[in-house]
């Protein structure tokens, strides 16, 4: 790291020793190595690591920052693993992380929303409206249970439940200003009686220009809560012929038109959950490039896993499930197999597992009975509780499939352990004329550069899809990594041919996202430059810089 490192002004670590205490400011070369590690092959070094516990405290720091003409970088977690953790767009920046702001400060049951800062995790708030019993359920991602609610949700991610879509639900925030001054949206200098339960306050909506950019710090906010409903089961659909797949993506569509599918549901590949379910360096494969069909085809009959899979979760009263049941049965049966699960069938679940795990002769009737592995039966009570909001960190595994090393069982950190992985989340017209096509030319790419083809098809809405990808490479292997660089390039200009755009994009897309709107970028930066003259609050990020 000693070659990398930048070292901050000796007064300016004074200040924010006086204002944070020495322990919350961390210029340590060890400790600056841990936040410069991420799962893209693209790199930047911090000078610095700091970690306040309140808005004045970031208010105090943004003023010092712009003061010594520092870039400070704002992270809620910094475990957005495949999009950039906590890098900066380049070296030498102070990275401030928000994890101390931690405090669940409201949660109002009968109209179903939390107030929080951006230090609470998903598994943090999950486990307070459990502790005290509220009526409430907290949508969750399928990555990690220690991201952040708030952090996720700026950066417009999308989770399980129909509250799946985050930044939807937020509403009334406290944000710290490039100068230092706090504000609070909704139109109210205190907060009114509607800030956390009416979104657009009164006047222009200001929220969003907190949302994906570089133009304040959001200390505080206001997230709306699913009610829990009086019966919930979670289903999985097992593509019984690929041919099919455009029916199904139809019938899907039609059934959330209607308002049958309500959760964000996740249509994967077979790469994706055999990913999640083994290592390369577990199984009798190549272990230099991608798998081949035979080897691919092998996989699955081993685990027992369909070209496709979809999980989704139905809510509401007994009598609205039972209905629900019906019409995707009536939908999808046809095409594959539908199994649907409950509470009371989970208990059952887990305890067939358990004593499957203990028994051979058992594991193999389970096995048979099922066809299906015991491994992927295992996987169904995570999903089944990530729709009720429960987070997991049990999908994080993907992220390990090329390394070199068995991955932890628990204390999963893909960045730590040297993971390579790159999202890559292009949003598509939902309308199998546009997917389908593109499917084909993105897994022709992947193939190209030699990666197996990874894709997760997400129901952001009933007219939009997204087709997150992930580029899982060995981050050892510089040559392999050089490759992922180029199939992510390629990806970008290829979707830009076609006229698509990201939902989210990562640190690597940042400089191309304007490309086809230049007046786009242009109005972005003449807010940045009013609101931030000196550039100071992660200059780049998104593309938004202040330049003209």
């Amino acid at each position: 790291m000693s070659e990398h490192t930048v070292n901050l002004p000796d007064e300016m670590v004074g200040e924010l020793h006086a204002v944070l205490g020495h322990e919350h400011v961390c210029t340590s070369p060890a400790e600056l190595d841990r936040y410069s590690r991420c799962t893209i092959p693209w790199q930047s070094y911090c000078a610095g690591v700091i970690f306040p516990a309140s808005a004045d405290e970031v208010s105090q720091v943004v003023k010092i920052a712009t003061r010594h003409k520092i870039p400070l970088w704002m992270f809620s977690s910094g475990r957005n693993w495949g999009y950039g953790t906590t890098l900066a767009t380049e070296s030498g920046g102070l990275v401030m992380i928000l994890q101390r702001m931690n405090r669940i400060l409201e949660v109002n049951e009968e109209l179903a929303y939390a107030v929080i800062e951006p230090g609470v995790t998903y598994e943090q708030l999950n486990a307070h409206l459990k502790q005290e019993k509220y009526g409430l359920w907290a949508d969750c991602i399928d990555g990690t249970s220690q991201g952040s609610v708030i952090g996720n949700a700026l950066d417009r991610g999308v989770g399980e439940t129909p509250y799946g879509d985050h930044f939807g639900n937020l509403c009334g925030m406290e944000v710290v200003l490039p100068d230092g001054e706090i504000i609070h949206t909704g139109g109210a200098l205190s907060g009114s009686k509607t800030w956390h339960v009416h979104k657009w306050g009164v006047g222009p909506y200001l929220e969003g220009l907190f949302s994906q950019s570089n133009l304040g710090i959001v200390t505080r906010s206001g997230i709306w809560l699913m009610p829990r409903p009086e019966a919930y089961n979670s289903y999985v659909f097992e593509l019984r012929e690929e041919k099919h797949l455009s029916q199904v993506l139809d019938a899907f569509r039609r059934l959330a038109l209607q308002g049958v599918v309500t959760t964000k549901l996740h249509m994967i590949n077979d790469f994706v959950s055999l990913s999640i379910l083994t290592q390369r360096i577990h199984e009798d494969v190549s272990h230099d490039e991608r798998l081949s069909a035979s080897e691919l085809a092998g996989l699955r009959k081993k685990y027992g896993v369909s070209a496709w899979s979809c999980g989704g979760g139905i809510y509401g009263t007994r009598e609205q499930v039972r209905l629900q049941r019906r019409l995707l049965r009536k939908a999808l049966s046809s095409y594959g197999r539908l199994i649907f699960l409950s509470d009371r069938g989970l208990v059952f679940i887990k305890r067939l597992i358990s004593w499957s795990w203990k028994h051979a002769a058992l594991k193999s009737v389970v096995e048979k009975l099922s066809g299906t592995s015991l491994l992927v039966l295992d996987s169904a009570p995570h999903l089944h509780n990530i729709l009720q909001g429960i987070p997991t960190d049990y999908f994080v595994k993907h992220a390990y499939f090329r390394n070199r090393r068995s991955r932890p069982d628990q204390d999963i950190d893909p960045a730590r352990d040297r993971c390579g992985l790159i999202w890559f989340a292009p949003i598509l017209p939902y309308t199998t004329q546009e997917i389908l096509p593109y499917l084909d030319a993105s897994r022709q790419n992947f193939e190209n550069y030699g990666f197996d083809f990874y894709v997760a098809m997400l129901l952001l809405n009933p007219r939009a899809v997204i087709c997150l990808m992930g580029i899982i490479y060995d981050k050892d292997d510089v040559d392999e990594a050089a490759k992922a660089e180029q199939l992510y390039d390629e990806l970008l200009s290829d979707m830009r041919v076609k006229q698509y755009q990201q939902y989210r994009a990562g640190l690597p897309a940042w400089e191309r996202i304007f490309e086809a709107a230049p007046e786009i970028l242009s109005l972005n930066n003449k807010i940045k430059s009013a609101l931030d003259p000196d550039n100071i609050l992660a200059p780049g990020r998104y593309g938004i810089d202040g330049q003209s």
